[in-house]
C-alpha cells in the first residue's frame, strides 16, 4: 500500500511547486493562499466544496480547480466522487494548458487518471473486462503512476477471490494469555467482526497501535467487535501479552497459530493488513487499516458510522 500513499500527496512524478507559478500576478499572494488551500491534505468534502466556489470567484483557472478536485478524489480514494467529477477531468484533458497546470505534466497524465477513474468505476461493477482493459490504458498514458495502478490491480484481485469466500470462525486459536478462544466466541453474536493483523517487528503496525485503540472504542458502539491478531514468529503470546500491557489495550489480543491458517485464507503478505468479516464468516473489507474503503464497507453495516477526520 505504500505506493497508494505515495500518490496520494500527488507530488510523485510531477513537480508540487508549480502550485506558485501559475498565480496571477495581481493577485499572487491571494491566489497562491487560496491553492495551498484547495490542496491541502487536511481538507474534507465540505471545506472542498467551500474552496471551490471561493476559487471560482477569485479567478482561479478552472483547470487548477478541476485538478484539485481530482487530487481530493484520488487521496481520499473516494471512487463516488471521482465518477462524478469524471466528466470535468475529460474537458480537462481535451483542454489541457501547461501554463495553467497546477500539478499534471502532460495531456497524457490526465487521461491517464481518467482510465483509472473509468477502471475503479468497472472494478465496483464487478466488469473485470472493463477493469482490465481501463487500468492497461491508465499506465500506458501514466507510466510514471504505474506502481499506483498496480497496487488496484492486486486489490481488484484480492477483492475478486474474497468475494465468494466464506471463512470458518471456528478455527481453535489463544489470545495473549494463552486462553482459548475462536473468532466465532469473540463475535459473541455482534453484527461484524474487524480484525488487525500485526506483529512487534512491523514498525507501521506498531504506530498505528493508537488508532486501532480507538477503532475499537468507536465501533462497539455499532456492534463491532475489533480484534487484533498478532503474527510473531517465536514466543508470539508472551510478546502479544507485554505489548498488550504496554498498549494498555482492552480489546481481544489474539495470537494466530503458527501454521497461519488465517493468513493463509486472507492471503495476507504484507501487515499491517485489517479484515472485516460478518458473522456467516464472509469477508466484507481486506486492506490496509487506512484505506478508506474500510469506512465504506462499515458504514453498509451501520449506516451511522462516520469515517474519523483526516
Amino acid at each position: 500500500m505504500k505506493a497508494l500513499f505515495r500518490l496520494l500527496t500527488l507530488c510523485a512524478g510531477f513537480s508540487c511547486t508549480t502550485l506558485t507559478a501559475q498565480t496571477p500576478e495581481e493577485s499572487a499572494a491571494g491566489a497562491k493562499a487560496l491553492l495551498q488551500r484547495l490542496f491541502a491534505q487536511e481538507t474534507n468534502a465540505e471545506e472542498l466544496q467551500a474552496l471551490v466556489k471561493e476559487a471560482n470567484k477569485a479567478g482561479i483557472p478552472r483547470q487548477q480547480i478541476i485538478e484539485a478536485k481530482l487530487v481530493w478524489g484520488l487521496r481520499h480514494q473516494d471512487t463516488a466522487f471521482l465518477v462524478k467529477i469524471l466528466p470535468e477531468v475529460e474537458i480537462l484533458a481535451a483542454n489541457f494548458d501547461s501554463a495553467n497546470a497546477a500539478l499534471l505534466p502532460s495531456t497524457e497524465a490526465a487521461q491517464g487518471f481518467i482510465a483509472y477513474i473509468k477502471a475503479l468505476k468497472a472494478g465496483e461493477a464487478k466488469d473485470e473486462e472493463g477493469f482490465k482493459n481501463n487500468i492497461l490504458a491508465a499506465i500506458w498514458l501514466n507510466p510514471q503512476q504505474a506502481p499506483v495502478f498496480l497496487q488496484s490491480i492486486e486489490k481488484f484481485r484480492r477483492e475478486s477471490k474474497m468475494e465468494s469466500l466464506m471463512v470458518d470462525l471456528k478455527i481453535p486459536l489463544t489470545n495473549s494469555m494463552g486462553e482459548a478462544t475462536t473468532l466465532h466466541d469473540q463475535l459473541g453474536g455482534k453484527k461484524a467482526l474487524l480484525l488487525d493483523f500485526w506483529a512487534s517487528w512491523c514498525g507501521p503496525c506498531m504506530n498505528l497501535m493508537p488508532a486501532l485503540k480507538k477503532k475499537a472504542e468507536k465501533l462497539s458502539a455499532h456492534g463491532i467487535v475489533v480484534a487484533a491478531m498478532n503474527k510473531d514468529d517465536e514466543n508470539a503470546e508472551s510478546i502479544a501479552e507485554r505489548i498488550r500491557k504496554e498498549q494498555n489495550a482492552t480489546l481481544p489480543w489474539l495470537v494466530e497459530p503458527l501454521d497461519r491458517p488465517y493468513s493463509k485464507v486472507f492471503e495476507i503478505q504484507s501487515i499491517p493488513r485489517m479484515i472485516l468479516l460478518s458473522p456467516e464468516g464472509k469477508v466484507l473489507f481486506n486492506g490496509h487499516p487506512e484505506d478508506p474503503a474500510l469506512w465504506v464497507a462499515l458504514k453498509k453495516i451501520d449506516a451511522s458510522i462516520e469515517a474519523p477526520a483526516p
